[in-house]
């Protein structure tokens, strides 16, 4: 029973990414819809190859990041087993709102391929500091950059704002509550009880000892990054390529569409696509459906309403639908995912107080490494 509310938790989650979708591309295309429908079947199709095969080097360089990590702690996964983490990773995190249950997920398939729980935990942690620090670089650059286009109009200006200042305020407590034990206790006692006041939170012990433990996890694993500057560098190299990939997309999707596009246009594509991607980060809404779609047509409407519509279409379908629908089938057949990972999920849910942090004396190098390597793979058998 237990299993199937769950199940129909992330069926009810993905009916409502597919109805606010659609709400949005009706409102996005209003009376444009023949324009809509003809831009679409006149579309050149090579360009959604040249997407797709975009899309695929995201999620291979995604997964290249886990395998980089675990390798450098004396994890021995195959990178194949890094690859079925993340799209597990990708197939709940679109289906659960602000990504939420895509860790959960991952930690289960980790503990599946021989990787405790606390380090399986540690290792999504580092790919989290790394990222935020790097689209929070990338979207800087990029909206200093080309700020006369970004900043044209109140919507566009707005999107880019809140987007950079959330992500820089999650970040930067994070760090702050690592750092000044005064601002840790700000967070954890004054914010909280607050929250709890006004009902946002209903268990206050069990959320202070979660977020408690979020920040210890931070600390540890931004202390091991930072003292590992060959591998704090390969994996933010690693995500930024991975973004450029990303914010790629609308561009290839605009040619699509044959709007008669040069290399210089280029540059103008990634901005726009970078502050989109910041802003929906956060969002609360499963897939964070809905904001995507009118963020984007508000920035690019200097397509045409009806090019704007379609070019969203494409570009949701390849960035969304398509690595949702190559998620669902690598998690459907993948043996890493064996034993039911729904119900795995909520195992780790439930274990996730007792989890233990990574703490840098887990990290090993060199020889020591390869000792505490072999004793982890007589432990599992």
């Amino acid at each position: 029973m237990e299993r199937l509310k769950t199940a129909g938790k992330y069926i009810l989650n993905f009916l409502i990414i597919l109805a606010i979708g659609a709400l949005s591309l009706f409102l996005s295309v209003g009376s444009e819809g023949k324009d809509f429908i003809d831009a679409l079947v006149t579309s050149d199709k090579r360009f959604i190859f040249v997407m797709a095969g975009l899309m695929l080097c995201y999620y291979l360089i995604d997964a290249l990041i886990l395998f980089i990590i675990c390798k450098e702690l004396k994890y021995r996964i195959t990178y194949k087993q890094s690859f079925v983490t993340n799209m597990t990773g990708v197939l709940f995190s679109d289906l659960t709102p602000s990504s939420t249950g895509g860790q959960f997920a991952q930690v289960y398939v980790f503990h599946n391929q021989g990787v405790p729980a606390g380090i399986g935990s540690g290792i999504l942690a580092m790919c989290f500091v790394t990222y935020q620090i790097v689209i929070i670089v990338y979207a800087t650059a990029a909206m200093l950059l080309n700020h006369t286009i970004i900043f044209a109009n109140q919507q566009t200006t707005v999107i880019a704002v809140v987007g950079f200042i959330v992500n820089v305020v999650i970040t930067g407590s994070f760090f702050l509550a690592t750092k000044l034990k005064k601002f840790h206790t700000f967070l954890t006692v004054s914010c909280l009880k607050f929250l709890e006041k006004i009902h946002l939170v209903k268990d206050y012990d069990k959320t202070s000892k979660t977020v408690t433990k979020s920040f210890e996890e931070f600390r540890n694993v931004s202390s091991i990054l930072f003292s590992r500057k060959s591998l704090f560098f390969k994996v933010c190299l690693c995500h930024a390529l991975k973004l450029t990939l990303l914010y790629s997309v609308p561009f290839f999707a605009a040619l699509a569409l044959k709007v008669p596009l040069t290399a210089g246009n280029y540059p103008k594509f990634l901005s726009l696509a970078a502050a989109i991607s910041l802003f929906n980060t956060f969002m609360p809404i499963p897939g964070a459906s809905g904001g995507s779609e009118a963020s984007f047509v508000l920035l690019f409407g200097f397509l045409g309403q009806a090019t704007a519509s379609s070019a969203m279409l494409i570009w949701r379908m390849l960035t969304f639908y398509f690595g949702l629908l190559l998620s669902i089938l690598i998690v459907a057949f993948a043996k890493d995912t064996k034993g039911g990972i729904m119900k795995g999920i909520k195992e780790m849910e439930k274990a996730q107080e007792d989890t233990p942090v990574l703490k840098p004396e887990d990290t090993v190098s060199g020889g020591d490494g390869e000792q505490i390597g072999n004793k982890r793979e007589i432990d599992q058998q």
